[in-house]
């Protein structure tokens, strides 16, 4: 989303604004089912479209209290209310792993066996994933796959900078051994 829109979405009060509401909700729908989607990995879809409502129901009782920080910070901030969305599903219910399971058609057998061997990839780095705590996986994803910021994590989990520090420095750790024990087990 450029900072035009996201400006003329911030300035038209979208709590009171129902066109302003439902712009919002466009201009930052893909990032909420992104966010959603890879912390559950792979649960029902359905689980994430409500968790997405959820997200944005979260979002408007909460704009209020909103301080615009420039630029990009609308983003962060309704990421990180989907981050905790998912957080609290998971520690409601474990989601189960669900299989990447994939038909390769009509593929050469070299760009078959590459396309195998980067699912069976796929599917371990899932797998370890899962492994991981809600508190690890969350920091991890925000992190990596989101980009924010220690700080910005901190704020969004309402943790202390550093525990978004160990937990990241655990996740990563956890992941690797892992990763390793697949590939040698």
């Amino acid at each position: 989303m450029s900072d035009e829109p996201e400006a003329s979405v911030r300035k038209r009060t979208p709590r009171e604004d129902r066109e302003a509401f439902r712009a919002l909700v466009v201009a930052h729908q893909h990032a909420v089912h992104a966010v959603l989607a890879q912390m559950l990995f792979r649960g029902p879809v359905a689980d994430v479209d409500d968790l997405a409502q959820e997200t944005f129901l979260r979002v408007h009782r909460a704009l209020p209290r909103f301080e615009d920080r420039g630029p990009g910070h609308l983003r962060r901030w309704i990421v990180t209310i989907a981050a905790r969305v998912a957080i609290d599903h998971l520690r409601r219910k474990r989601v189960p792993l669900e299989s990447f399971d994939e038909t390769v058609h009509r593929l050469p057998s070299r760009e078959a066996d590459e396309l195998a061997q980067f699912r069976r990839l796929g599917q371990r780095v899932q797998a370890a994933l899962a492994e991981l705590g809600a508190e690890q996986r969350s920091v991890l994803v925000l992190r990596q796959l989101h980009g924010l910021e220690y700080q910005e994590i901190a704020e969004a989990l309402q943790i202390d900078l550093g525990t978004v520090k160990s937990r990241l420095h655990r996740a990563r750790t956890r992941l690797e051994q892992l990763l390793i024990k697949e590939r040698v087990g």
